[in-house]
């Protein structure tokens, strides 16, 4: 949990707010009604001023340059990312701008320790399927500090900020958070009016227009309106395509006084040809298998089927209300109902020398008369519909107990969630396909037909209510200690059936504590030490939308993973404050692991204990005043200490590479034009636990030119300049190429 000295801190998140539920109890001012009867009589007798933090009124995440004094992105964590005691990467909406983002993997990828999985076919992940510092984050996605349910490739067209809270951080975000937390901020209305449009053109067919506007009604009252369209074609691999749109209009009431709610509406539909990769392929009498790109085939080779689809609809509705009660207290409730529905008929590949299957063999026999034919699998196909609703009530009080400062949080988060999948097949099934030389063509004329199989139908259904309090304690003005601790309980209800197949049900139910602790040393405002510990859980059928069986009858009963976080960190403001430097020392602690059966889906315990331990590293600001940079570095060493598949024992983690680092700099040669460039390196990166496939190491180049005449900027992005081979979506057995070299010219418009 992040806190701040009232003294240091420069604002607060959003003013945020309310829309009950019919079956959500109101909860609002539960919490401040306890604080309230105790606080200002200790804080009066104090002597002493009770001061409270600044709210940002308008809603709105300032663009910082140096991240470090930016505000935190959910409000029941007040403070900025200075005075925070855990280490979090920041991607402005200046930086989006400049590097022509429009996806939210895209703002990630600057971010070093995040990878991207391409999920298994059955399981809905293909979509936005995080890896933070290796550990699983699926769930972990959160937008206004709620949950963003559903699965779904994530437009950016309505962000803010994006921010990535490294390490456990159940104690604000409750289950979960294994690896961090990805936090974006939505755009919201403003006293101010503008506006702003964009047009961008590339090649591979890419084209994309979005539209922002902020109007005030009156003194207290705006709406902002932002609209996105796109319609493109990968550059690099064949076939693969999107045609998406999105609007999310916005109403803020209230602003600029001490209550204010802020109601906005989001809906995202997405067409597009999945994208689920190339097979990797191991040589005979080696150990190690890698792409088979990596072996002369052909990159761009796309090995689904002419009915692959991935056909995604999203909407959700938030409610973000404040009240400063008090100048010593604020209290807010935030509310979001979310729906969505995918269809999703997807093609998984392999080049093994299973079930008959001799591609490997004939791959590299050196005769070309026995053609490598590549195996079309995956679950099958699937029909998803879905929603979910969440409430967070947050009271954070400042008040003085006799010489000592404080700054508590204590709040309630009430939670739902609803799931249903129906399961199809391809009848007859999909024939093999020319490694070399794939055809999507529905050769045997097969049919996606409902599935027959017991559990041809899923609903998933589950409750969380989580209490969580914390208190910051200063000391003296330079020493704090945080203390906090949230209590969860989390229930699910899994039922399955099929054609005349009776209906299985399986419950399952937990309640876990996770506590965290800190102590902070401030000596002076652009100084900050700190020593943390946190820990998380992960508990049976938390798994709601992302995967396809949340709960078996094997998991049910199974304990909540458990992921404990140690963590020495510093951040400092140099060059006057224009420049943000931090770095940080952390060890993770997992048990009870559990992990993703490859072929079915299902979520097994597999007795695992990790340790992960590393370094991260971070600069953000300006070097001179033309002279701009963000570069971050992170070392990991994530081992299986612990398994009951003894291979594994001493082996790395899956999908984790020891060494990362990302570097953007801008440079303004003149006013109105700026260059700019980044590199992007990984090394080399296990794909399963027994460290039998990886792919190798990769670095990315890419460059920009932006220039403004009057109110119209014109901006170039060249992406993969050297057109290098990456690989920026990993599975155990296949992986996605990165786009090649790629143009985008951009030219928008303020008004």
């Amino acid at each position: 949990m992040a806190y701040s000295d009232p003294e240091h801190q420069i604002g607060l998140q959003p003013t945020i707010g309310t829309l009950r539920l019919k079956r959500i109890k109101p909860t609002l001012l539960v919490s401040a009604l306890a604080l309230g009867t105790a606080f200002p009589a200790a804080a009066q007798e104090a002597g002493q001023p009770v001061e409270v933090p600044a709210a940002s009124v308008e809603g709105q995440v300032p663009t910082l340059e140096n991240t470090l004094e930016a505000p935190v992105g959910i409000n029941r964590m007040p403070g900025t990312v200075q005075d925070t005691p855990q280490m979090i990467n920041v991607i402005t909406q200046e930086q989006m701008r400049q590097q022509g983002v429009n996806t939210l993997d895209q703002a990630l990828r600057t971010v070093p320790g995040i990878t991207l999985a391409i999920g298994e076919g059955g399981g809905g992940m293909n979509g936005d399927q995080f890896r933070i510092r290796g550990l699983e984050a699926k769930g972990d996605i959160y937008t206004d500090g709620l949950r963003d349910f559903g699965v779904y490739n994530r437009d950016s067209f309505n962000y803010e900020e994006v921010q990535v809270l490294k390490g456990p951080s159940a104690q604000a975000f409750g289950r979960g958070t294994t690896g961090g937390a990805i936090a974006t901020t939505s755009k919201t209305p403003t006293l101010e009016q503008f506006g702003s449009a964009s047009g961008g053109i590339g090649n591979g067919s890419f084209y994309r227009g979005t539209f922002d506007y902020n109007m005030p009604v009156d003194d207290t009252t705006a709406i902002r309106l932002n609209v996105m369209g796109q319609n493109s074609e990968s550059v690099s691999r064949d076939h693969v395509a999107s045609e998406r749109w999105g609007i999310a209009p916005t109403i803020g009431f209230g602003l600029g006084t001490d209550t204010t709610w802020v109601v906005g509406y989001l809906h995202q539909s997405d067409n597009r040809v999945p994208d689920y990769g190339i097979p990797v392929v191991t040589r005979p009498g080696t150990r190690t298998g890698m792409p088979v790109s990596e072996f002369g085939v052909d990159s761009s080779n796309w090995y689904g089927s002419e009915t692959d689809s991935d056909n995604s609809n999203v909407d959700s509705l938030t409610s973000r209300f404040t009240h400063k009660a008090t100048d010593w207290l604020t209290v807010y409730n935030d509310t979001k109902f979310g729906r969505y529905d995918r269809y999703f008929t997807p093609t998984a590949v392999s080049c093994g020398s299973t079930n008959g299957s001799t591609c490997a063999a004939d791959f590299f026999d050196g005769d070309p008369a026995t053609v490598p034919m590549a195996r079309r699998g995956g679950p099958g196909p699937f029909d998803q519909d879905g929603w979910g609703a969440q409430n967070i009530t947050t009271a954070i009080a400042n008040f003085n107990t006799g010489d000592y400062r404080h700054q508590a949080v204590t709040g309630l988060d009430m939670s739902y969630e609803f799931d249903e999948r129906s399961q199809y097949v391809y009848s007859p099934a999909r024939p093999e396909v020319n490694l070399f030389d794939p055809d999507p063509a529905n050769s045997n004329g097969y049919t996606i037909t409902p599935s027959s199989a017991d559990n041809a139908t899923k609903e998933t259904n589950s409750w969380n209510v989580g209490l969580f309090a914390s208190d910051r304690l200063w000391f003296t003005p330079e020493w704090s200690v945080v203390g906090g601790i949230r209590v969860d309980h989390f229930s699910t209800n899994y039922t399955s059936w099929g054609p005349n197949v009776a209906v299985t049900e399986i419950d399952a139910e937990s309640t876990f504590v996770n506590p965290r602790a800190s102590i902070i040393f401030e000596p002076t405002k652009t100084q900050t030490y700190y020593a943390s510990y946190a820990k998380s859980a992960q508990p049976p059928g938390g798994f709601v939308s992302q995967a396809p069986t949340p709960l078996t009858a094997g998991n049910s009963a199974l304990d909540p993973e458990e992921h404990q976080i140690y963590e020495l960190g510093a951040k400092y403001g140099a060059l006057g404050g224009q420049l943000g430097l931090s770095g940080s020392l952390f060890r993770i602690e997992k048990n009870n692991a559990k992990e993703t059966d490859s072929a079915t889906g299902e979520i097994t315990a597999s007795g695992d204990e990790q340790l992960i331990e590393g370094i991260e590293l971070g600069i953000t600001g300006r070097l001179t005043k033309e002279w701009a940079v963000s570069a971050n570095y992170t070392y990991l060493d994530a081992e299986t200490v612990s398994s009951a598949t003894e291979a594994n024992v001493g082996q790395q983690v899956q999908f984790v590479a020891h060494n990362a680092a990302t570097l953007w700099t801008t440079y303004d040669i003149l006013r109105d034009l700026t260059i700019g460039g980044g590199v992007t390196y990984q090394s080399a990166a296990n794909l399963n636990a027994a460290n039998t496939a990886e792919v190798p190491s990769q670095v990315s180049f890419d460059a920009m030119a932006s220039y403004k005449l009057g109110n119209v900027r014109f901006n170039l992005n060249v992406y993969n300049l050297f057109e290098e081979l990456r690989y920026t979506q990993l599975f155990s057995n296949r992986v996605v190429p990165d786009e090649g070299r790629t143009f985008i010219l951009t030219t928008s418009v303020d008004f």
